[in-house]
Parts: structure tokens; sequence; C-alpha cells
């Protein structure tokens, strides 16, 4: 099997070898050469270390295929519709979860901790239609440092 990994600058990886992770997964340790790294102009948009090189983890093969699957999946009409259901509802949870403490209920019994679900539910359209009328923008999706490297396409 090619071990072979290029950063976005053109740098090629100098150790390869496995990694069992605090959580039971399994990855493959990646990392570039110091020198190469100290000297690169877009360093400060790869990496925050001060003196170690880039690293990676990288799945493994059967993993990263399906990984990738998905991501030709979600890129097709069909994936893309199925994804905007999705992130209109893990929005709602977040905006739940974060700003109205809807993981904990605050009574005990189900009849009252269904009327504060409904009420959570009234006060999060309330502010939606509010930040509607107000016209306030949503939040931009965050990018990572080694992701922005890319070219822009």
């Amino acid at each position: 099997m090619a071990k072979r990994v290029v950063c976005p600058q053109g740098y090629q990886l100098v150790s390869w070898y496995p990694f069992k992770h605090a959580n039971g997964h399994e990855y493959i340790r990646v990392s570039f050469a110091t020198q190469d790294c100290l000297t690169c102009p877009e360093r400060t948009r790869c990496t925050r270390a001060k003196i170690q090189p880039r690293s990676l983890q990288l799945q493994p093969q059967a993993q990263q295929e399906a990984i990738q699957y998905m991501r030709a999946y979600l890129a097709s009409e069909e994936g893309r519709t199925l994804y905007k259901k999705r992130a209109g509802m893990e929005g709602t949870l977040s905006q739940g979860i974060r700003s109205f403490g809807l993981r904990r209920s605050r009574y005990r019994g189900l009849d009252k901790t269904h009327l504060q679900q409904v009420a959570t539910a009234a006060a999060m359209n309330l502010d939606r239609l509010a930040a509607w009328f107000a016209q306030r923008p949503h939040a931009k999706t965050r990018v990572s440092r080694f992701a922005a490297l890319a070219p822009s396409a």
C-alpha cells in the first residue's frame, strides 16, 4: 500500500503509523517534516503549534471510502434535499438546547415536562419570528484551518 500524503503546499509526509484512540477508534497518524513546516509561508493557517510540524489523524481505508461515498451522495440533488431537512432539525435542536435549556426538564412528571417542552417550542417560534422581522442573519458555518488552505474552486 502506498503511504503517501501531500499537504496543500506540496510537502510530503515523513511518518505514518497506526494509532488507537482512547475512545477505541483506530486511526493512522501522519506527520510532516519539521523543517518543511517551519519555513512554510502558510504555517499559521495550517497549525497553531510553535515548533512541531503539522500532523493529521486519518481514517482507515474502509471508513475513509464510506465517508467519501456519503460525501458524494450528499453532493447529489437527492442528498442535498435530505441534508436540508436534517440541517433544519439539527438547527432547531441546537437552538433549543443552547438558548432555551431544552436538555433538562425543570419539573418532575410527564405532564409538567410536556408543558415545558410546548412552552419552549412556542418561545423558539417567537424568537425565530423576531429574528425574521429584525432581518437578523443566520450564523456562518465554521471552516477548519486545514480546509481553509485548500485552493478555491
